[in-house]
């Protein structure tokens, strides 16, 4: 109560010495990681503050720039990052928390919050959080998306920092290679195909978090080998979305999604130079999506089914000649024509695993036609089974019965209870 009530006294002294002019509830002004990247808009803004408070971790050298730009009222206070205890010493921070309370209490003297130091874009987004929820306004410089701008530009200005850092001092970050990498960035684009799948938002931030460590971990391997950075490679690809976007920043026309892959294709041709129907398509991508690839691919050039209704009966050809390569004629009476001609002569394994790739490459085909992803749509087939199995497995232990060593039938009922349970 101690250091609250020293804010008190200096909102108290400061609201009778500054103008009345000050009627926000709370001003977060940019000043940035460091006392020579400040800009100096923001630093002329501070010579007109009310109630003045700065992170409590600042450096010195930013905490005199910042005095001295607020010149004659100076700093009034300072508040804690989320997850920093109180100073022993008796300093008088607040916490976030308190902070928006106080200000709430004292818009009239004009509040500001300088988001200055490392981790002051953390803070920003805390403090404008607790105050949405207060029903604070809060006022932004620099303005509108500007703001914004300045902390995600910060973040990744620290990330890379982050990056050179492990590069030099961790012992393990220091030998890795690309090659050495390339695995866990595939493992992390895995790991956020789950998330994605599950609709866990929380984790898909986390693992977004993780494949962007990947990314600049790379781009750090290129700036060590003078071949670029994290910056030329955003350069880059920002260069390839206004090229390939050309109805949007250029002169090109396109309504509909199936026009503007038009374009790209177009502009990959004419402006990038790629040759052939399949150009650039990585032979190592996994199957289903190489075989979307390829359809799509394909499709640019006009040779695709117009429908799904037209492509669909290909899932019943293909299912015919497999059941014709495995003998089980009963299920599809009238194998085609085209199985028994072509491949009537081959080895049976070679032409089950023909028909086994006809039959998924055409199930492939009707999903893109149908505007679902086939890879998405396994993994989530999978999920349900991995958890239909496991509640069954729960199910028969209540029961007293080990559903691992009962019969199939026994197992099916089980199976069938578990996935009745998921919509009562």
């Amino acid at each position: 109560m101690a250091a609250w009530s020293s804010h008190e006294r200096l909102a108290q002294d400061a609201a009778a010495t500054r103008t009345a002019k000050h009627d926000m509830s709370l001003h977060l002004i940019y000043i940035g990681p460091s006392a020579d990247l400040a800009p100096a808009a923001s630093l002329r803004t501070l010579a007109d503050a009310g109630a003045l408070f700065v992170p409590s971790d600042l450096e010195t050298d930013l905490l005199e720039l910042i005095a001295g730009a607020s010149t004659p009222n100076g700093i009034d206070g300072q508040v804690r990052p989320t997850g920093h205890e109180a100073d022993p010493g008796g300093s008088g921070s607040l916490s976030i928390e308190n902070f928006v309370e106080w200000a709430t209490a004292h818009a009239n003297t004009g509040v500001v919050f300088c988001v200055a130091g490392r981790h002051g874009p953390e803070m920003a987004r805390d403090i404008q959080t607790q105050a949405e929820h207060a029903g604070v306004e809060v006022i932004l410089t620099p303005s509108g998306s500007a703001f914004a701008d300045a902390l995600i530009g910060q973040d990744l200005v620290a990330l890379r920092d982050i990056i050179a850092i492990l590069r030099q001092q961790c012992p393990w970050d220091r030998v890795q290679t690309a090659p050495d990498i390339i695995s866990y960035t595939i493992e992390e684009v895995y790991e956020l195909a789950d998330t994605i799948a599950d609709g866990d938002l929380i984790g898909m931030h986390g693992e977004l978090g993780d494949l962007l460590m990947q990314v600049y971990f790379l781009a750090q391997l290129l700036e060590e080998q003078r071949r670029g950075d994290v910056g030329t490679v955003a350069e880059e690809i920002e260069a390839k979305l206004i090229r390939r976007h050309a109805h949007i920043f250029g002169e090109a026309v396109a309504e509909t999604a199936a026009e503007v892959r038009g374009v790209w294709e177009r502009v990959k041709r004419e402006q990038e130079g790629r040759q052939g129907v399949f150009h650039d398509v990585p032979h190592a991508l996994p199957a289903l999506l190489l075989a979307r690839k390829l359809q799509e691919r394909a499709a640019a050039v006009g040779f695709d089914w117009d429908t799904v209704e037209e492509a669909f009966p290909k899932i019943a050809e293909e299912h015919g000649e497999l059941a014709e390569v495995l003998g089980l004629q009963s299920l599809h009476p009238a194998p085609s024509e085209r199985a028994s001609s072509t491949e009537a002569g081959s080895p049976r394994e070679v032409r089950l695993l023909h028909e086994v790739g006809d039959l998924l490459f055409a199930v492939i085909n009707v999903a893109r036609k149908a505007g679902v992803d086939p890879e998405l749509a396994l993994r989530e087939a999978a999920r349900r089974f991995r958890q239909r199995v496991s509640a069954a497995v729960e199910l028969a232990q209540r029961e007293g019965k080990d559903w691992s060593t009962l019969e199939l039938a026994e197992q099916e009922v089980y199976y069938q209870r578990a996935k009745a349970s998921e919509s009562s």
